[in-house]
């Protein structure tokens, strides 16, 4: 297939007048869509899986829809390995010359643009000199994301992060009879009522986190599921991280992965994993910001001020989505884990800063410095009261039943 060929063959809708996807929207295409009467590029970051292509052709179908643009006036691409900035200028001046009025709006939806080195050079050519022109690109998170981009792009993009199906996503697509329960729960002031909901909601919630929160994934089955999970992480681990980076030790940074997996939430010590590993403290700090950055990890600071975080220790947590796949864990244990992941994962998907407190043995999960709030997550019936408090806070503790259920979060 040459490139003509594949640039066709990524563009039905220029013959059948729409892109063929799902019907199921994601939270975030109402957050994209709110901003498309901007000319700022749309940046869609997240893992393997998420649904980042998909939301780009619901976008693009919308905009046939709703704005009633022409078909033709919309390019879709999605890149690969070996593709580099000719291709994008090569896909780019096909489209304008041969496909779109140049009269009219056009629309860009370039994905995975990652795999092209140097992308960021061209993707601002095309955005300081094509009038009406609207950029929308995705790609897994790279280190090109946080250096390149906000230097060559500077003051030219939205960023979007784009994480695994929340809870109330999961029931939308999944479990539909629990949707009206899902809603009356967060109102419910009756005790007993609440209770009896509650329980029909966690035990969709347990199958959640088990699933491992892909759209993807419903349907299969169990041995099916744990197979995709674990192609998703060694496609992450042994294809990705070649692609974007660097990798001199890459049993080194499989084993952290690990490590961090079984050791969900726990404090970091760079110079101990040094040690444990035999690696130089740049290298472990290296690969776990690798980790970090295609999204299978997270580091959260020990601070109340979110602004001081080298000079402070760093706890870490897997991705909620991988807390079950070929563990060592116990269920309780596992289930613990996954959601204090999620918890985490929510908070970073509504944007904000967090942080956690720690202080001798003291310690509470998350905090959101801005907002002066803390959470502190038990998942179990037996819901303790809060043992600590922080001055100038007001901390919820996120149980499974209780006043603030993860549920419901």
């Amino acid at each position: 297939m040459n490139k003509i060929e594949k640039i066709v063959f990524q563009n039905d809708q220029w013959h059948t007048g729409k892109f063929k996807t799902f019907g199921f929207k994601r939270d975030i295409f109402e957050k994209v869509w709110r901003d498309l009467n901007t000319k700022l590029i749309a940046l869609i970051t997240g893992p393997r899986r998420v649904g980042k292509s998909v939301l780009l052709k619901q976008i693009a179908n919308e905009l046939i829809v709703s704005k009633k643009v022409s078909p033709k006036q919309i390019l879709f691409y999605e890149f690969a390995q070996k593709d580099n900035g000719d291709t994008i200028w090569n896909v780019f001046n096909y489209f304008i010359k041969e496909i779109a009025d140049p009269r009219l709006p056009i629309f860009i939806f370039f994905d995975e643009i990652q795999y092209v080195n140097g992308y960021e050079s061209m993707i601002k050519m095309i955005y300081d000199n094509k009038d009406s022109c609207k950029i929308f690109i995705t790609g897994s998170l790279s280190l090109s994301y946080k250096k390149r981009m906000s230097e060559s792009l500077t003051g030219r993009f939205f960023s979007y992060k784009l994480f695994p199906l929340n809870f109330l996503e999961f029931i939308k697509l999944n479990k539909p009879s629990s949707l009206d329960i899902y809603y009356k729960a967060i109102k419910e002031e009756d005790r007993f009522r609440r209770e009896y909901q509650l329980s029909i909601l966690n035990a969709d919630f347990r199958e959640f986190l088990v699933s491992g929160r892909y759209p993807e994934v419903f349907g299969l089955s169990s041995e099916q599921n744990k197979t995709y999970l674990l192609n998703i992480i060694n496609q992450s681990l042994n294809e990705d991280a070649y692609a974007y980076f660097r990798i001199e030790k890459p049993s080194i940074m499989n084993s952290l992965f690990e490590y961090i997996r079984q050791n969900n939430g726990g404090l970091l010590s760079i110079n101990k994993l040094s040690s444990l590993t035999g690696s130089s403290n740049k290298t472990i700090s290296t690969y776990l910001d690798i980790l970090e950055l295609m999204g299978i990890t997270y580091i959260v600071y020990n601070s109340t001020n979110p602004l001081i975080k080298n000079q402070s220790s760093k706890k870490a947590y897997i991705n909620s989505s991988f807390a079950f796949d070929n563990t060592k864990l116990d269920m309780s244990t596992a289930f613990g884990f996954a959601v204090e992941s999620y918890i985490l994962e929510r908070l970073l998907e509504k944007g904000e800063s967090v942080t956690f407190w720690r202080k001798r043995e003291k310690e509470i999960d998350f905090l959101i410095p801005k907002k002066k709030i803390g959470y502190e997550v038990k998942f179990r019936i037996d819901v303790p009261t809060l043992k600590y408090t922080i001055k100038d806070f007001d901390i919820e503790l996120i149980s499974l039943n209780g006043k603030t259920p993860a549920c419901l979060f």
